[in-house]
């Protein structure tokens, strides 16, 4: 161990802001600041500060005018529309005039031509983008989700922030609607493309909500668990490997009894935060419909948390079937869906006839088996259920009847 004695005695005596430090080891020698701290003295380069901060200013004024010729852009793009200039081109859409013109790809042409429709709506965020506030990526992420009520708002909390953020923000202020929840289940796909003769696999997709979330927390844990495992025996892989190796190894383990006998037992924990004066949260994705939420919590267990004091109170309130009691249903129902006319007999979920909301107990004769795919059907349609749990009656939000001779448009 190095042991340095300071002599600050000559501090200020070189500068009145500068000064200098000397030590002794403990042999009684002279010791440089170099040699205690491993580096030069720092000392304040006033010429290379003022070189940063001119740079810095430069980009922002480009920033600025390239902000307000986006806008311009987007003016004459809603122009072209309405007065037809892509048609008289023979172009078969707007956006492939834009890119033709620009000579962009046809993916950037459509963000700034959907962008400029959107506009038209949204004053607010058009002043702030003619203004050099924002940017063609930062009103892209806001536009699609603001409405001529929000418009202020968001264009105001959308200054300084990343795109992403943005999105975040704008959802807090017009939160999802079920639609907007479905058309992200439509768009959920996976493609895969075997290249180099057939010796690799190339995939890539989007998948919504809750099934990305889980995905993603189900890849983490078992990357984690494999790159501890790794790091013992000297091994440090990139963290998109171990992601690979991680699917692999789900897709290998996919058939150990995790749906045993119908009955869905989801390894992965997936957490929505609901309030009273925001939308549903999930956490690690981001805000979700009402009733997309009522459908993930319908069966799970509830932890509520309000402010006692200076700190938080907490009750835990178990909501979810036990796995007694699914055995229970799953003998009660045959082995399949209660919904009218289904016989899936995997992914089955438990459901409460009485919501719990509304006083309905986590008990045999308040629970139904449902089909992952009804199960969120019924909570997307307002369908209501009466009757007894062995046998349900299902009634749509007009209040007709569902059978399975009138079901209630199926999920596909």
């Amino acid at each position: 161990m190095k042991i340095w004695v300071v002599d600050v005695s000559e501090w200020g005596r070189k500068s009145p802001h500068i000064g200098t430090i000397s030590a002794h080891s403990a042999d009684g020698s002279l010791v440089s600041y170099e040699q205690m701290f491993g580096t030069a003295q720092r000392t304040v380069d006033h010429a290379f500060e003022r070189e940063c901060a001119a740079a810095v200013d430069e980009v922002l004024a480009i920033r600025e005018q390239q902000a307000r010729l986006n806008q311009r852009l987007t003016e004459i793009t809603r122009r072209a529309d309405d007065r037809g200039y892509w048609k008289a081109a023979g172009c078969s859409s707007l956006a492939q005039w834009v890119a033709q013109i620009t000579s962009s790809d046809y993916r950037s042409a459509r963000l700034l031509t959907e962008t400029a429709e959107a506009l038209r709506d949204l004053p607010a965020l058009d002043e702030a983008f003619s203004a050099g506030e924002l940017t063609l990526d930062q009103v892209a992420a806001a536009a699609p989700l603001a409405t001529p009520e929000s418009d202020v708002e968001i264009a105001r909390i959308a200054v300084g922030k990343a795109p992403s953020q943005i999105a975040r923000e704008a959802r807090r202020i017009v939160p999802p609607t079920v639609a907007d929840d479905q058309a992200l289940y439509k768009r959920r796909a996976l493609r895969m493309t075997w290249t180099h003769g057939g010796r690799e696999l190339v995939f890539s997709g989007q998948l919504p909500l809750e099934q990305g979330a889980a995905f993603e927390q189900a890849i983490r844990d078992v990357a984690k668990a494999q790159r501890a495992s790794d790091k013992k025996q000297g091994t440090i892989l990139d963290w998109q490997q171990s992601a690979a190796d991680a699917l692999v190894t789900l897709a290998r383990h996919s058939g150990s009894g995790a749906d045993r006998d119908g009955v869905r037992r989801s390894p992965t924990t997936l957490i929505v935060h609901l309030s009273e004066d925001e939308p549903p949260m999930l956490e690690g994705a981001g805000p979700i419909s009402l009733e997309t939420a009522e459908w993930l919590t319908c069966d799970a267990r509830r932890l509520t948390i309000k402010p006692c004091g200076c700190d938080l109170g907490h009750s835990r309130v178990g909501r979810c079937a036990s796995y007694p009691q699914m055995r229970a249903l799953y003998k009660r129902s045959g082995g399949h869906c209660q919904y009218p006319g289904c016989t899936t007999a995997h992914e089955l979920e438990a459901h409460h006839v009485i919501p719990v909301e509304h006083g309905g107990a986590t008990v045999l004769a308040n629970l139904i088996l449902l089909c992952s795919r009804h199960h969120k059907h019924l909570h997307e349609h307002h369908v209501h259920t009466t009757g007894t749990a062995e046998h349900p009656v299902f009634e749509g939000q007009s209040g007709r009847a569902i059978t399975a001779n009138q079901p209630h448009a199926p999920p596909r």
